[in-house]
């Protein structure tokens, strides 16, 4: 287990830093548990200060329902409206209190559909649930509907001496004593990210004290091209994790990038597949973390990404620039039909009681077949398309057409 997920407060009062905004969120707890109708609050500030974790151990701590919401769950105003309305209106399992937290809600406000902002202010005004945000900029346009409906909480960079202090009680706890310096350079080149300081005394617990010298400042932005350049180009299994573990990428993201410019760089065949198979690792346990949300599963996830600098053997060409990955590419250019068949599914569910994913790939392409089949079958299939599931002409078309 990853010493961020080991020591992760179990209390508010566990946090490091930020002891005005965590006792304001304690108070937005009491009110909530006392059934008093609130604004809801926005925790802002930058990564790795807490922001989400302190909501999550606020529900745990005053006995609520948390429900996390991601992208997928609150893009469009359809699914905000017929699903998240009606919940946030209503009392949670045995009549517990519901705690409904819109995770960065600033970078995922870019999938809105036109719709969004104005149910988001609906619930707003009709939930009898206590209601949360985060975003790391309180002041981006991108949510500036939201001023003015939430209470602000600002979260800040947790200052160097206070990172220190909590890095040698975990040191301790891990039986192992560093010098106040050391502690001190890795507080410092951690930017006031107590999580990232947690993941670089991790390294330096491995690695010994000369690891440092390979972590760096902080940098939320380090670029991605050398992120990609440590993974593929080699220098090591620790520095590559380090790298890794710096990046502000997306880990599927970055698994991604990695895919595509694998055949860029490697051209023995061993190192190809051996670079692969430890891709193929990674991958498998992202997609375990995710779905069984176990996120101790990372560190393999880390681990197996940095595990592609291992396979070169020494033997690796570099060519200009990297490649942008296909994948993205292709879910780009089929973004519009990936939007009609989750549209044509949302109206057909409710008629199939099956999910989105089994009307897509089974019944769409059999009510295709129906289709083109003689008159009868024809006008029955459209008879419920067209009347029941009450799809438009340009579904109906996509329907007929559909692979």
């Amino acid at each position: 287990m990853l010493l961020y997920e080991k020591y992760s407060p179990s209390s508010l009062s566990g946090f490091v830093g930020n002891r005005l905004s965590i006792e304001k969120i304690r108070k937005f707890g009491a009110s909530a548990l006392a059934g008093k109708v609130q604004k809801p609050i926005m925790v802002y500030g930058p990564s790795g200060t807490g922001k989400t974790s302190a909501l999550a151990v606020l529900a745990k701590e005053s006995g609520f329902e948390l429900v996390e919401l991601t992208a997928s769950d609150y893009r469009d105003a359809d699914t905000l409206g017929k699903r998240l309305l009606p919940a946030v209106k209503s009392r949670g399992l045995f009549s517990r209190t519901t705690l409904f937290l819109f995770d960065e809600v600033d970078e995922l406000s870019r999938t809105f559909d036109k719709g969004a902002e104005s149910v988001i202010l609906r619930i707003i005004r009709e939930s009898k649930q206590p209601i949360a945000f985060t975003a790391n900029n309180y002041w981006d346009q991108r949510i500036s509907f939201l001023r003015g409906y939430v209470e602000p909480v600002e979260f800040k960079k947790v200052d160097t001496e206070s990172i220190a202090a909590y890095l040698k009680v975990i040191a301790a706890r891990e039986g192992r004593t560093l010098e106040e310096g050391v502690l001190k350079e890795i507080a410092y080149r951690a930017g006031g990210d107590v999580r990232s300081a947690l993941n670089d005394l991790e390294m330096v617990l491995l690695g010994g004290n000369d690891i440092i010298e390979h972590l760096g400042v902080r940098d939320r932005k380090r670029e991605l091209f050398r992120v990609l350049d440590k993974v593929l180009l080699g220098g090591g299994l620790m520095e590559a994790r380090a790298f890794v573990d710096n990046s502000d990428v997306d880990t599927d993201m970055l698994i991604k990038w990695v895919d595509e410019n694998i055949p860029n760089r490697y051209y023995l065949p061993g190192s190809l597949r051996d670079a692969y198979q430890e891709l193929s690792f990674a991958s498998m346990f992202l997609h375990s973390a995710e779905r069984d949300r176990h996120y101790g599963y990372m560190k393999y996830v880390l681990t197996s990404i940095a595990g592609v600098s291992l396979t070169s053997g020494g033997h690796s060409k570099f060519i200009g620039t990297y490649t942008f990955p296909s994948a993205i590419k292709y879910l780009s250019a089929t973004k519009q039909t990936r939007g009609m068949q989750r549209g044509i599914a949302a109206k057909l569910s409710p008629i199939l009681h099956t999910n989105t994913h089994e009307i897509i790939y089974s019944y769409l392409p059999l009510f295709r077949s129906l289709l083109g089949r003689d008159e009868e079958r024809r006008v029955a299939v459209k008879t419920v398309l067209e009347d029941y599931a009450k799809l438009d002409e340009d579904e109906m078309k996509y329907v007929a057409s559909s692979g």
